[in-house]
């Protein structure tokens, strides 16, 4: 006849015996620790009874969910979740150098899906590990800069049912223009069209007239190991301060300074079309047409045709007979 011995708890003898397994209540096996319930082991769950719980393995630890989701709770409620689709989908989840990562289907083995980089402050990196425009993926930087590169279409706009604003442009949290569709048209609002070059000086004032001359303009391209040389930039011209009167070449008038960051480039920009501002010597109406006055300033023009020389329309008329600046609508791009 078979013998049983019963025990309600498992002590540890070369101890005080106050830690050790208790199975005194049924289907559940308690883990005690200084007299006190640790860990409670019932069917399909862990009880961590109090505090926090750490567990320290010396090698992988597999979750494996048998083909159903594994959940993260608090409480009962459930805040996260990882899950198995009917296309095997596998999300895979980690901390590598200091980042947080989420990979795809590839088992984590390939290009990251999504990566938030703590390295730099918190940047936002999808499809890519880089943040910049230079490869394909997005980065959304911790100062606010939204990168984009893409073999093709990096950015689709999509409205929605109506007509309406597509993106809109905000300074200092005013609005200043947009773009918007209307039917199978899209327009521009509160725009003015510029174009890059160099060949004037440092000191030229805003709204001066500027031609082109036989020159092809260049920029700097940088070289993997940091070496700089020139390129030409096809289609754009080098510019000088107008200096003859009714200036077939004229090109726009200055606008402002532009550094290009990449390169350290510092450009004129020229504005050629849309609204802007002109240096004009002698007083002008609305409506009147301007021509290069050779020296940097623009003059009334004799007629009321445009020519290849026109620059552009007063729109806001100034009686003053002095240099000044003059609201226009630019003729020259």
């Amino acid at each position: 006849m078979a013998s049983e011995i019963k025990v309600d708890t498992i002590v540890n003898a070369g101890g005080d015996n106050d830690s050790g397994i208790d199975l005194s209540t049924n289907d559940e096996v308690k883990v005690k620790i200084a007299g006190s319930n640790t860990l409670t082991f019932k069917a399909n769950e862990i009880e961590n009874v109090s505090g926090d719980f750490t567990l320290d393995v010396a090698g992988n630890i597999i979750l494996d969910a048998d083909s159903t989701d594994i959940l993260l709770k608090d409480g009962g409620t459930t805040y996260g979740q990882f899950f198995k689709d009917s296309n095997d989908f596998k999300i895979v989840a980690g901390i590598q150098d200091g980042d947080i990562v989420l990979r795809g289907n590839d088992g984590g083995s390939g290009v990251d899906a999504l990566r938030i980089d703590f390295s730099e402050g918190g940047n936002v990196l999808i499809g890519t590990t880089y943040g910049g425009i230079q490869v394909s993926g997005i980065s959304l930087t911790q100062d606010g800069n939204v990168d984009i590169g893409a073999g093709v279409n990096p950015l689709d706009v999509n409205r929605q049912t109506n007509d309406g604003s597509l993106i809109r442009f905000y300074q200092a949290g005013s609005e200043e223009g947009e773009i918007t569709v209307s039917g199978s048209t899209v327009s521009l609002s509160g725009f003015q069209g510029s174009h890059e070059s160099s060949g004037i000086p440092s000191d030229t004032p805003i709204g001066t007239v500027v031609s082109t001359i036989d020159t092809v303009d260049t920029k700097t391209i940088i070289a993997k190991d940091g070496s700089k040389s020139q390129q030409d930039r096809a289609d754009h011209p080098k510019i000088e301060v107008s200096s003859s009167v009714g200036d077939k070449a004229v090109y726009g008038v200055f606008s402002r300074w532009r550094t290009i960051e990449e390169n350290e480039d510092v450009k004129a920009m020229i504005a050629s079309v849309g609204t802007g501002s002109v240096r004009v010597t002698g007083a002008c109406a609305k409506g009147d047409l301007l021509e290069s006055n050779g020296d940097g300033t623009a003059k009334v023009q004799s007629d009321d045709i445009v020519r290849s020389k026109t620059i552009g329309k007063v729109t806001i008329g100034n009686s003053s007979t002095d240099v000044k600046l003059v609201s226009c609508v630019l003729y020259c791009g």
